[in-house]
């Protein structure tokens, strides 16, 4: 087939459909970062009507990409529940699954635990009576697949002083390799410094059904997230629980504060040092006339 022979008319077709699937890649990526959301809220941000929106919101559904949550607010009461639409598990898939990495890893980690294994409760993961006799190779194996992260994105961020901007490029990071990666910033009208955080999302979660047989492997990425952000996290969701987004807390504003206050102690630790160097004694100014009185 002659490409270069393509003619005007058909360039001109061509492009409406090119913009139509740009768009419904926008409302899908939003979808992603902010679902459950309602046609009219994505319109909202798209700049487009919620009948444009709900098009492709319907398009994607048949297919089977995004599903319809009913939610019922307080201002609607009792009323008719809202539709929200979030990312469905094949929605999850067509995204894509990240098991290449995964198998290569793994034929690594099965070829070095080939003899014997270590019972742990629930994957190791502390959480209720069960034991599973391959927890230590999967845990092994989840420390194996979160290295990599660290491996490339570790030195960047230790070069980043603010934890703000190391979180929104840790996000960045995790877009980039296929988490759909975004941050939420919480509570940054509070007047109190501490309450201040920055929600760390993943909208989309490569190794999901690994993660749901085995819970290690979140134990290890918020692990990981620690030490990449150099502070202590939280894990709010997890879509291997059930959630459509995971979500990781971190404490930006108590680590500003904390900040602060070493600054002020690193301050006042210096004066005393000043003071301990003119050993120990105040300087006393005396004037003319009593220092004749004293003389």
């Amino acid at each position: 087939m002659n490409f270069a022979a393509e003619t005007p008319a058909a360039a001109q077709e061509a492009s409406p459909r090119e913009s139509d699937g740009s768009t419904r890649d926008r409302v899908l990526q939003l979808v992603v970062e902010e679902g459950p959301i309602s046609a009219a809220a994505l319109g909202r941000k798209l700049n487009l009507t919620a009948a444009a929106v709900r098009r492709h919101l319907d398009a994607m559904t048949e297919q089977g990409i995004v599903e319809i949550k009913n939610v019922t607010t307080r201002r609607r009461g009792a009323g008719r529940p809202s539709r929200r639409y979030v990312l469905s598990s094949r929605g999850q898939q067509v995204l894509g699954d990240d098991y290449l990495a995964l198998v290569r890893s793994a034929l690594v980690v099965l070829e070095q635990h080939t003899e014997g294994s270590t019972e742990l409760n629930n994957a190791g993961v502390g959480a209720g009576d069960g034991h599973s006799t391959d927890s230590e190779a999967a845990r092994v194996l989840a420390q194996e697949y979160f290295a990599r992260f660290e491996t490339t994105y570790g030195p960047e961020l230790s070069a980043i002083e603010d934890l703000d901007e190391r979180t929104e490029r840790l996000a960045v990071a995790f877009n980039e390799a296929g988490f759909a990666g975004f941050t939420r910033l919480v509570g940054r009208d509070n007047p109190l410094l501490a309450m201040q955080s920055t929600q760390l999302c993943q909208g989309h979660c490569p190794i999901r059904e690994i993660a749901a047989a085995h819970p290690v492997f979140c134990e290890e990425e918020t692990a990981m997230i620690s030490r990449l952000l150099d502070v202590d996290v939280r894990r709010l969701s997890t879509q291997a629980a059930g959630a459509h987004v995971c979500t990781t807390h971190v404490p930006v504003g108590r680590e500003k504060l904390a900040a602060e206050r070493r600054a002020r102690a690193s301050g006042a630790a210096e004066t005393t040092g000043t003071s301990r160097a003119l050993g120990g004694r105040k300087r006393i100014v005396i004037s003319p006339r009593q220092q004749e009185r004293l003389s």
